[in-house]
């Protein structure tokens, strides 16, 4: 099991701080990916919360 399921096991939402030190980037780089449409957010909720599917896909996409 790699860090990303470990830390995101039971969950559907990340912050982006949760995001950007999972994956060891500033939180402007999670905005620009967010931006880019490489991760994506709930458009339902007041603040960012990135969608766990969307953090994996992105790690295995990065992967290959």
């Amino acid at each position: 099991m790699n860090a990303i399921e470990t830390r995101s096991d039971n969950r559907l939402f990340m912050t982006v701080k949760e995001t950007a030190e999972l994956l060891g980037v500033s939180e402007k780089t999670i905005y620009r990916l967010l931006d880019r449409r490489h991760l994506k957010a709930s458009p339902l909720l007041r603040h960012k919360m990135i969608t766990t599917a969307s953090i994996k896909a992105f790690a295995a996409a990065a992967n290959n």
